[in-house]
């Protein structure tokens, strides 16, 4: 057992890799079961792997010495190798990154032509900054795929990260030390705190690391299912509850902000008459075909969603009413010159904007607003674009009304056809 005395502190070799074995083998055997339960993130099976590679590896050195030169030792450090780079590649499938086979063997497959040769075989000094070097170098790979990884708001993510990125540092920091550390050890003399440090973090980061890829897991399921939640099954764009929800903080946001934010309100143009020539199947293509087009015109910041059936609406955040009916009109031009296979009725789209100002601050009058231009686009013919008067936007739903009844909007495209 390691015993630490008033003058000195030892570590016991054998014993610390028997601890590590426990602990790869017991991290191992959770991550395989977190990817029992959830087939999906099969980044969970490749961690699984490679914690267990990391058991196998430790016991093979608990068994051979980690100093000698046997075939033991040179197999068991391939093994870590690559349980090394399945934590790599662990890190990449789950980002959803394709991984690259030769790379996940490479630090495995140099370490085997290394060792081959007698003099790096038996000088400690070369094993030890070899398999350091390699080991560091997928450590820091997985660092890069964290850093840039999908889900930013992982929370877990982010101690993963501090905790990789530092046993890195510790993994090339035993270059330097090597020699000296280990003759120490093996002569069972005193030596300072580098070794207990050196120790009791890869103990930690072997104990804790398993226990938040599973916790990163749950909350990418999490996650997915919250954005199920609030996303069109059909078109993969915000669903009505998301346009609502995100819609209310974004014209907040441009209230306190004092910029502008115009709404844009969709129709497709006799879609049923699509459904009913076509088929639904060539409905919904016609559906995501529009969507792609509207998001193809869209700047960050911009929220566009599916209300309901063919009706879309677009929340543009610090536009102008010029630059509103601007992208309102190349959407509907390119959608009237849009031709899809199997398709003979001709797709347009009418469209109704409205400009929020100081006082139109709530999202239903808004769209009710929108709504009013969009049903005179409809009446003058479809396939065009009407707006509706800065005047007409009021937080007040009854004034709204009376004032939209009142003051038709007003057409700025002639008819296509």
């Amino acid at each position: 057992m390691p015993t630490i005395t008033a003058s000195h502190f030892t570590l016991d070799l054998p014993t610390l890799f028997v601890i590590t074995t426990f602990l790869s083998a017991t991290g191992g055997m959770l991550l395989m079961f977190a990817w029992l339960q959830n087939r999906s993130t099969v980044a969970l099976a490749f961690w699984g792997v490679g914690y267990l590679l990391g058991g196998v590896s430790a016991a093979l050195l608990a068994s051979s010495g980690v100093f000698s030169a046997s075939l033991a030792a040179g197999i068991a450090n391939a093994l870590a190798c690559l349980a090394y780079g399945m934590m790599w590649a662990g890190a990449r499938l789950f980002e959803g990154r394709r991984v690259h086979v030769p790379i996940v063997t490479a630090g495995a497959v140099i370490w085997t032509i290394a060792f081959q040769f007698d003099g790096f075989a038996r000088s400690l000094d070369a094993r030890v900054s070899l398999l350091s070097v390699i080991c560091a170098s997928y450590a820091l790979l997985a660092v890069y795929e964290l850093w840039y990884a999908r889900d930013r708001e992982l929370i877990s993510r982010w101690p993963t990260l501090l905790l990789v990125t530092v046993h890195a540092g510790f993994l090339l920091a035993r270059i330097p030390f090597a020699h000296t550390l280990a003759e120490a050890l093996l002569a069972g003399k005193p030596h300072g705190a580098v070794v207990p440090v050196m120790a009791f973090q890869m103990l930690f980061t072997t104990f804790c690391l398993p226990f938040l890829r599973v916790a990163m897991s749950k909350e990418r399921a999490e996650l997915e299912q919250r954005r199920a939640a609030l996303t069109d099954s059909l078109t993969g764009i915000a669903n009505r509850r998301a346009f609502f929800d995100r819609g209310r903080a974004l014209l907040e946001w441009a209230m306190a902000d004092r910029t502008s934010a115009a709404l844009l309100l969709f129709d497709l143009d006799r879609f049923k008459e699509v459904n009913d020539t076509a088929g639904h199947q060539a409905g919904d293509r016609v559906l995501r075909a529009f969507c792609d087009l509207v998001a193809r015109a869209l700047h960050p910041g911009d929220l566009f969603g599916r209300l309901g059936g063919e009706e879309f609406a677009c929340l543009l955040a610090d536009a102008s009413m010029n630059q509103a009916l601007h992208m309102a009109e190349r959407v509907r031009r390119e959608f009237a010159a849009l031709r899809l296979p199997g398709i003979e009725v001709d797709a347009t789209v009418s469209i109704g904007v409205a400009m929020a100002s100081d006082t139109g601050r709530d999202l239903p009058a808004l769209l009710a607003i929108a709504d009013r231009a969009l049903y005179r686009a409809k009446a003058d013919g479809r396939n065009r674009v009407a707006r509706a008067p800065l005047t007409l936007v009021d937080k007040s739903a009854g004034e709204t009304g009376r004032r939209a009844a009142a003051q038709p909007a007003v057409r700025v495209t002639p008819a296509a056809g």
